[in-house]
């Protein structure tokens, strides 16, 4: 693809213009192809982890040692946040691996900083990916809740794409919109910020990426929105807690 743009057509002779904003894009798709692996994975994981042994009556065998019902949820939620974010991991670190081989300047000159923090917004996308699709999995069976999951997790990018809409031609309803379904879908917002801590868009190529990105990057989400989504975690956490332990299981 590095070659592709200096030699083509249309951009024959720009090849020393052109390879920054090639750079950018193959640097992005990378990480918005890992991040929605990831995400996609984790659903999978996640969305039958208690619906399949609910329907099988395997729960009930579990449930008969000395343990509480959010003891068991927590525990799934533990086992299962620990392989999301080792995967998670080793896509992260993959990315920067094969980067770095091939000498990406968006790869080569991050800080230490840039990576740790783009790292931790990493992580947190299956984790929050899974909060939710816990909760679903305590309350649908496995391959509904997938398809749910997966329907929402789209939202979110509609939503940025919505929002950065409603930001071009100034209309506030359509801002609006958007900013409500990045609300019941937060995960393209943590993408976005990662994207914008791994790959900063500071020259002409990056700014025309960001503007014709599937992500959909409006502003920057501030930190009330982080705190937000700590709160949206743990409320699907203590949700599928608290309906778990009503649940009649036998």
């Amino acid at each position: 693809m590095l070659n592709y743009f200096p030699n083509s057509s249309v951009t024959h002779g720009m090849g020393n213009q052109f390879r920054p904003f090639a750079i950018q894009m193959v640097t992005k798709m990378g990480f918005q192809f890992s991040a929605m692996l990831i995400a996609l994975l984790t659903i999978m994981l996640g969305s039958g982890a208690i619906a399949s042994e609910l329907e099988s009556g395997l729960i009930q065998g579990i449930l008969s040692r000395p343990i509480h019902r959010y003891q068991y949820i927590l525990g799934k939620l533990g086992g299962l946040m620990i392989l999301a974010c080792t995967y998670a991991t080793l896509l992260f670190s993959l990315i920067l691996v094969i980067g770095a081989l091939f000498g990406l300047s968006t790869i080569t000159s991050l800080t230490f900083s840039q990576i740790l923090t783009g790292w931790l917004l990493y992580l947190l996308l299956p984790v929050a990916v899974l909060c939710l699709t816990l909760f679903g999995s305590v309350s649908l069976k496995a391959v509904s809740n997938g398809i749910l999951m997966i329907f929402i997790y789209i939202l979110g990018n509609v939503g940025g794409m919505v929002e950065m809409i409603g930001q071009y031609v100034n209309n506030n309803s359509v801002i609006g919109t958007g900013i409500f379904i990045s609300l019941v879908s937060p995960f393209q917002t943590i993408y976005s910020t990662m994207e914008r801590v791994m790959v900063p868009n500071s020259q002409l190529a990056a700014s025309a990426m960001s503007a014709a990105s599937l992500s959909g990057s409006g502003k920057p989400a501030s930190v009330w929105m982080f705190v937000y989504i700590a709160v949206y975690m743990l409320g699907f956490v203590m949700l599928a807690i608290r309906k778990f332990s009503n649940k009649d299981i036998t």
